[in-house]
């Protein structure tokens, strides 16, 4: 009996090996997968063809000769199974629709008028099934959703524990989405250094911290490779260290956190405060500050201020191959990157600093989606 047991699971064992080899390779034949993974060429043979019928690799051609036959190629069928990847930001909702190699094949950005957990599902629900009809996707091809979320997510129960940016406490998420797919919740931060390791300026380095500014400031630690969430799973929540000693008062309790000073919800406050005039979005604030308007000037040194501390911080004590920031502040970034830069290094120890990359993301506010969309993925092809 253990025998056929052994037996069972060391076959599941290699055909998941094949598929995934095919996932992170180019067209490659039988005889190269053989050798590669070392495995006989009449089990490659066999796996080839189940994986063929299961619609999850393609042939494509074959390969030049040298003399003899010519040897087939295949390789992973990106059109295999699709996912949703989903960030809910604190103004808005972002949704992609992803192939299985994480191209993105559609995409929606919904502006929120109101932050209550079912308000937002309703939204996620009607943007999944638009977007799928769009991109003639059935909803049953989907493989998962994967939904990030900026706030701390319990592995255990699978709830949002507390969103405070959202006002959320005890959130089952899943549980409100009207949609018949695995749902896997990510905390954003975490989902977003996922996505730019994946896809973005950090693809193969080990150390890496993804910054994202928004209404709250999160942060994903990438170290060795791997995800760096900490015992409780509560590690990244840079957003509340001090930066002001006996400061204003931010949502989580405390006095001072750096989000209340170098968000864009700081940004907003404080053009408020400068200007007497009140703007609703980040984005017109950063229209303004394009068009040299004096108080919107005079808000993105302050913010720029306390980013640059609270990245010095992060440098100092994390000594990060690469920092990322990612967030609607990317779009000034050819303005402000040199001033930015020259805060940084003047507070950054310069042993800590040399070697550091501080770059801005390229991946259009869509890192965390993108994110939590490859854990769903890499979940769904584990599974097979």
């Amino acid at each position: 009996m253990n025998s056929t047991i052994n037996h069972g699971v060391m076959r599941s064992n290699n055909k998941r090996l094949i598929l995934n080899f095919l996932y992170h390779s180019n067209p490659i034949s039988k005889r190269a997968i053989a050798q590669e993974l070392d495995i006989s060429i009449t089990s490659v043979s066999t796996f080839i063809n189940e994986l063929l019928q299961d619609n999850l690799i393609m042939a494509c051609g074959n390969a030049q000769s040298t003399g003899g036959r010519k040897s087939g190629l295949f390789k992973f069928n990106p059109d295999a199974f699709f996912v949703i990847g989903a960030d809910i930001q604190i103004d808005c909702l972002v949704t992609l629709v992803l192939n299985a190699s994480g191209m993105i094949i559609a995409k929606n950005v919904t502006p929120l008028q109101q932050t209550d957990e079912r308000y937002i599902t309703g939204l996620l629900t009607e943007s999944i099934i638009n977007l799928c009809k769009q991109s003639q996707v059935p909803l049953t091809k989907l493989a998962g959703i994967g939904i990030g979320v900026p706030g701390i997510v319990n592995r255990q129960t699978g709830l949002i524990d507390f969103a405070p940016n959202l006002g959320w406490k005890n959130v089952n998420l899943p549980a409100l989405l009207e949609v018949e797919s695995p749902v896997l919740i990510e905390n954003e931060a975490n989902a977003g250094a996922i996505g730019e390791t994946a896809f973005g300026l950090a693809q193969g380095i080990g150390n890496v911290i993804y910054v994202s500014i928004g209404a709250g400031i999160g942060t994903g630690l990438i170290f060795d490779h791997r995800l760096f969430e900490g015992k409780n799973y509560r590690a990244g929540e840079f957003g509340h260290m001090t930066v002001e000693p006996g400061g204003i008062l931010c949502r989580c309790g405390n006095r001072g956190c750096w989000e209340s000073y170098a968000s864009t919800e700081a940004a907003l406050r404080l053009y408020r405060q400068y200007s007497g005039q009140t703007i609703q979005s980040y984005q017109t604030f950063l229209n303004r500050f394009r068009e040299n308007d004096p108080a919107a000037l005079k808000v993105m040194d302050e913010t720029l201020n306390y980013l640059a501390l609270g990245v010095a911080n992060l440098i100092n004590g994390l000594n990060p191959e690469m920092i990322v920031i990612g967030g609607e502040i990317t779009q000034i970034q050819e303005i402000i990157y040199p001033r930015l830069l020259k805060l940084i290094t003047n507070r950054a120890l310069a042993f800590s600093l040399q070697g550091t990359s501080i770059r801005f993301s390229d991946l259009n506010n869509h890192a965390a989606a993108l994110g939590v969309g490859s854990l769903v993925i890499k979940q769904r092809l584990a599974a097979f």
